[in-house]
């Protein structure tokens, strides 16, 4: 009997144990097989920055849709040598117009003396056209200069449209009481305080209206002269010194001369009053001597 017992304990032992081992072994496996799960769940990283890249770019996107235009006001001056400055103008002109622009204004002097023959023109040009637009002028004629600059206006945009509505709602807000008064003083009280709102409303829009119309139209000033400004030579020689001596001195001698002749008419006239000044001074003091002698006698 001890003996079977102790069999029977044996493989009870035996038995135990085995499902003591075939238990870790299934926990075991359960565990590597949920890291494996959380591994797979974890593992999608492109996905889920997929996920983030596209909401960072939508956002982006919409962040650029809430961003304004930015409004450019674009001057430009030009400075060229002609030998025909108004030929040159006319041509500058219809470029201009055909590059759907026009001429705010233009002002010609032909030659004469001391004089060179020059055009000036004050050019509207549409923005989108102002780089090919100085290209092409700068081909009429020999370019001696030229200069461009932008000036970013967007803010003052900005400001300006936040103004015309804050005042457009109180004058619709003004009117609404208006409709509603019941006795004269108040009618009359915000009649003025109506009279004063439009006004500074109709100031913005104007003022709007002239920002749009510099930001759509570019000003380019245009001057078209026959000949550069002459240059100072400096004399070589003793020889040249002396020719450019005789000529100053001879421009100086010229100039006094002009000079004199604009002074004599003048100098006529005053000689001639000083002269009748002092014929009447020595003849009153003939007379007092006069009289100052028969006096003693």
């Amino acid at each position: 009997m001890k003996r079977k017992s102790l069999v029977i304990i044996g493989v009870a032992a035996v038995l135990l144990l085995s499902g003591c081992s075939a238990g870790s072994s299934s926990n075991s496996s359960s565990g590597s097989q949920g890291s494996g799960a959380v591994g797979p769940a974890q593992a999608p990283a492109g996905v889920a920055d997929g996920g983030v890249s596209g909401a960072a770019g939508t956002g982006s996107a919409a962040a650029d849709a809430l961003l304004p235009d930015t409004q450019v006001v674009t001057t430009g001056s030009l400075a060229l040598l002609a030998g025909d400055p108004s030929a040159v103008a006319d041509q500058a002109v219809a470029l201009v117009e055909t590059a759907g622009g026009h001429v705010d204004n233009r002002t010609q002097q032909s030659a004469s003396d001391g004089n060179d023959a020059r055009a000036d023109l004050v050019l509207r040009v549409p923005s989108a056209n102002v780089s090919s637009t100085i290209e092409s002028l700068k081909k009429l004629a020999t370019v001696e200069s030229v200069s461009i600059s932008a000036s970013d206006v967007t803010t003052q945009v900005q400001d300006v449209d936040a103004r015309i509505v804050a005042l457009q709602t109180s004058v619709n807000r003004l009117l609404d009481l208006m409709s509603k008064a019941t006795n004269t003083t108040d009618l009359i009280a915000l009649e003025s305080t109506l009279s004063s709102r439009q006004a500074d409303l109709d100031s913005l829009v104007a003022q709007k209206a002239s920002i749009t119309d510099q930001v759509q139209y570019s000003s380019l000033t245009v001057g078209i002269s026959s000949t550069p400004a002459a240059a100072t030579v400096a004399p070589s020689d003793f020889w040249s010194g002396l020719g450019i001596g005789w000529t100053s001195v001879v421009a100086a001698l010229s100039g006094a001369l002009v000079a004199l002749g604009v002074a004599l008419p003048w100098l006529v006239i005053v000689g001639v009053i000083a002269l009748i000044v002092i014929l009447i001074v020595r003849f009153a003091g003939r007379k007092t001597r006069r009289e100052n002698a028969s006096t003693g006698a």
